[in-house]
């Protein structure tokens, strides 16, 4: 990805998820997220450290369920007064993660994977390895990385590479939401086993009547997506 197109898509996402309060109040009624929200604390209940890549200024759990969390992201995403007393917000990109950032007993993604687009299908399916890879290196021993993403039936994965660059064209130049690229929970599954994880598990989540597809409430029924968590380790 050359870095006129990075610094367009990272402008992108700054600017539609930086304080974008209608956003989260969306991921607060919708009853998709309120099902996320309790099976997400449900998993993280207890954790002493929690790395929290890719947040967007909403945390998708009860933080009072973790002792300590950094969240990391492109921008704060997030007012200073609005952060939560045990949350430290760091500046970074999924795609290379601060290298001070290590010791995590859990490392968390939710609804990022498919925000990390390139220019086409092959640099789609490079940040994927990548972002997976780069946070090897925050978990402490025995750690666990917990993917929480929506992912999309093969026939429709078929149609969405051949029209990723058309469609990602239209959203850039006519959208306020960034592009997006939803991947299988096969190929997720394959590149947490090329890049070394073990013990993956896969787990499909029952979704509410309603779901976000680019910022827009749309309903579930209508759309192949289905939410799926990972759970994998070290």
């Amino acid at each position: 990805m050359n870095d006129t197109n990075k610094e367009t898509i990272k402008k992108k996402n700054i600017d539609f998820f930086s304080k974008n309060f209608r956003y989260k109040d969306s991921i607060e009624k919708i009853d998709t997220y309120k099902i996320l929200y309790n099976e997400i604390t449900e998993i993280i209940k207890n954790t002493d450290r929690l790395l929290d890549i890719g947040h967007g200024g909403t945390f998708d759990y009860d933080t009072t369920a973790v002792n300590t969390i950094v969240g990391l992201d492109l921008d704060k995403m997030i007012e200073t007064q609005s952060i939560p007393k045990n949350v430290h917000l760091e500046i970074g990109s999924a795609l290379d993660v601060p290298n001070k950032l290590i010791n995590f007993d859990k490392v968390l993604f939710v609804m990022l994977i498919h925000h990390l687009v390139g220019k086409n299908v092959d640099e789609n399916l490079e940040n994927l390895s990548k972002c997976i890879y780069q946070c090897k290196k925050t978990l402490s021993k025995n750690g666990e990385l917990i993917i929480v993403e929506s992912c999309v039936p093969k026939w429709f994965y078929s149609i969405e590479k051949l029209l990723f660059k058309p469609t990602s064209y239209f959203i850039n130049k006519f959208m306020k939401h960034p592009p997006a690229f939803q991947f299988t929970k096969e190929i997720i599954f394959e590149n947490l086993i090329k890049n070394g994880f073990k013990e993956v598990k896969i787990r499909k989540i029952k979704q509410g009547k309603f779901i976000l597809q680019y910022g827009i409430k749309f309903p579930t029924i209508l759309t192949p997506v289905e939410t799926v968590i990972f759970s994998a380790k070290i």
